[in-house]
Parts: C-alpha cells; sequence; structure tokens
C-alpha cells in the first residue's frame, strides 16, 4: 500500500507527530518527508528530518544530507539529534557536519550524538571543540564527549 503526502502530513501537523507510525510508514514515506523537510517551514521540516532518522537507509540519508544544510538551526538540531537513532548506520559526515555547525545548539546536540555513537572517526573534530570553541559551556561538554570516545563501547 502506497503512503500519500496526506498520511505524512496527518502526522507532521500534529503537535507531537506519532513518530513510530511514521517509522512504519517505511521507504515510501520518504519522498513526501524529503518534500517536507526541504520547505521554509522549520517546524514541519525539522518533524520530517527526525522521521527520516527513524526510517533509516539510503533515502533517509539523502534526505538527512539537505536538511543538514537548512538555513534553520532547529532543522539541523532535528538531525543532529536524530543520527542516534540510526546508530551504527549513521553516517559520519553528517555527525562531523553538526560538530562544525556554526549555531551552538546543533554543535551541542551533535556532541550528544558523537558521544552517544563513540566513534573514533570523532575524536579529532571533538578535541578540537575541546580548546577552540567559542562557547564556554561547549568547551565544557566536549571534554566529557572526549572522555567518552576514549571508552570503548
Amino acid at each position: 500500500m502506497a503512503v500519500t503526502m496526506q498520511q505524512v502530513l496527518a502526522e507532521i501537523d500534529r503537535e507531537e507527530p506519532d513518530y513510530p507510525t511514521l517509522a512504519r510508514f517505511g521507504a515510501d514515506a520518504l519522498p513526501h518527508l524529503k518534500l517536507i523537510a526541504g520547505a521554509d517551514d522549520p517546524l514541519k521540516a525539522s518533524k520530517a528530518a527526525y522521521a527520516a532518522t527513524l526510517i533509516g537507509g539510503a533515502g533517509a540519508t539523502e534526505l538527512l544530507r539537505t536538511a543538514a544544510e537548512h538555513h534553520d538551526p532547529q532543522v539541523r538540531i532535528a538531525v543532529a539529534h536524530g543520527l542516534q537513532n540510526m546508530g551504527s548506520a549513521a553516517p559520519s559526515d553528517l555527525v562531523l557536519k553538526g560538530l562544525g555547525d556554526v549555531d551552538a545548539g546543533v554543535r551541542k546536540r551533535a556532541l550528544g550524538t558523537a558521544g552517544m555513537l563513540r566513534r573514533a572517526d570523532f575524536g579529532q573534530q571533538v578535541n578540537a571543540m575541546v580548546q577552540h570553541d567559542p562557547a564556554e559551556h561547549l568547551r565544557s561538554a566536549a571534554a566529557v564527549t572526549q572522555k567518552q570516545l576514549m571508552v570503548a563501547p
């Protein structure tokens, strides 16, 4: 059964979407979510990006790459946070992009994701944040993440 834009919007338009339902729509929902994520409404776009992280796969990664470039940091935060849902399938380059984002909120969420995923390839960027992030609270948070990256999963 094909998923329609109306079905996807019925969930996205809720104050709090039923993300398990969106995840069950699967890859059939991704073309609709991609349109929503690319639109100018940051609230809907952030919900669409987060939903894509629950679906996963190549189509979701393509959507997330686009959403990670969105002009509104709310959408980029949804990407950085949602990558945790993808676990080992989360693209490292998207986490690294979040760690280097101009917005402190995006960097904070990306640090949380890097700490949860515990991949060595995040180490250099996290180390740089410890030393040079313009936000003192993020330098402290990066130090915590740095320790998490040193612990084997």
